[in-house]
């Protein structure tokens, strides 16, 4: 895991429980916000897709619910249904062979041969710990698997609750060529939500949701934050040129980083409200009048605020190799295209996978 320098081990010292707790810094520089999210023109109708992967053939995988679909044809018109799961589906990667592997919540890693069958790969550790949180794998040009695991604990849908309770029981896997179990790279991650190679595949850089930072793991050797106190919370990795695509899956928000530090709260929070109704960051907005205000829906002569902070929010960060933001897209508090959760760049296209627009927009390299 990370090692903590040392000013912060004196920060912790002289004032305990405050250091790791760290204003949100405003979407400026490559960050700042505009609408290119809700003003792209192309796009696929799918219900909360999770992740894209694009097929030799031109059309396009997309993992929604518990299963995996094939869009092909003109505007990736027509629909199939690759493999049916046992478990909602999230990422997704080829192989040198042809098959795709896919991370199922609950069950591990999955393997879908080209004819459709589906055989589990690993769905524990070294140490028989179940993979039932797999959040994102990469697989590198010698048939090694890294793979990203979220929690011991929470699954699925609980990954909001994973956040409420602070956790941080995240795994960084490698799983071997004919391994039947997946060896522990690094342990005590904030639920661990990306993973990609670097260029020449000698190091690793992981996306940690819930402690809002990046880090790079040299493939030997312990792993170094190199972006931290991101603005929001980071979610799967994958190659640019010249660097990384990042799926911001929701902003922070004062409010909500005010309510992770009162316990009793949360608690009672928890105990008596549904999740859909607690104060927390969300994939899509449930224009309900239960929801939680949280202060995204104050609007005046019909405009949202610009300040108002949002439960909901689109975001897509484009990195160098050193992790910094060179460009973004954004759909704002009042935009339809929330919760991204997966950017993957085939050629001059990408498709950018918005669980909560139910959409899978097609932009050209050129536009971000």
């Amino acid at each position: 895991m990370p090692r903590v320098e040392a000013w912060e081990l004196v920060k912790e010292f002289l004032f305990p429980g405050r250091s790791a707790h760290r204003a949100v810094p405003p979407l400026d520089g490559g960050l700042t916000p505009n609408d290119a999210l809700d003003a792209s023109r192309t796009a696929v109708g799918i219900t909360a897709p999770e992740d894209v992967c694009p097929d030799d053939s031109g059309g396009l995988l997309v993992s929604t619910g518990r299963q995996v679909v094939r869009r092909s044809g003109p505007e990736f018109s027509r629909s199939e249904v690759v493999a049916d799961l046992p478990g909602l589906a999230g990422a997704l990667a080829r192989t040198g062979d042809g098959d795709v592997l896919v991370c199922v919540a609950g069950i591990g890693l999955v393997r879908i041969g080209r004819d459709g069958t589906t055989s589990v790969v690993a769905d524990t550790d070294e140490d028989g710990v179940p993979i039932h949180c797999p959040t994102d794998l990469a697989v590198a040009r010698d048939g090694a698997v890294y793979l990203t695991d979220g929690s011991v604990r929470h699954h699925g849908p609980d990954w909001v609750r994973d956040l409420m309770e602070q956790n941080a029981t995240g795994r960084l896997l490698r799983l071997d060529p004919g391994a039947a179990r997946a060896t522990v790279l690094a342990r005590g991650l904030g639920y661990a939500s990306g993973v990609c190679l670097t260029a020449d595949e000698d190091a690793l850089v992981v996306a940690e949701a819930w402690a809002h930072r990046l880090s790079r793991f040299p493939l030997s050797g312990h792993g170094r934050p190199i972006r931290e106190n991101l603005p929001g919370y980071p979610g799967r990795l994958n190659p640019a040129p010249g660097g990384y695509w990042l799926a911001v899956f929701a902003l922070r928000t004062q409010l909500v980083e005010f309510v992770l530090t009162q316990r009793d709260y949360v608690t009672e929070m928890m105990r008596t409200i549904e999740p859909d109704y607690w104060i927390r960051p969300a994939l899509r907005g449930l224009d309900s009048g239960l929801e939680p205000l949280q202060g995204g829906q104050i609007r005046k002569l019909g405009v949202i605020k610009p300040w108002a902070p949002p439960r909901s929010y689109g975001l897509v960060a484009r990195l160098d190799e050193e992790g910094y933001v060179t460009g973004s897209l954004h759909s704002r508090g009042g935009g339809r295209r929330h919760g991204v959760t997966s950017v993957k760049q085939d050629g001059e296209r990408v498709f950018v996978a918005v669980h909560g627009g139910d959409e899978v927009l097609v932009l050209e390299a050129g536009e971000v």
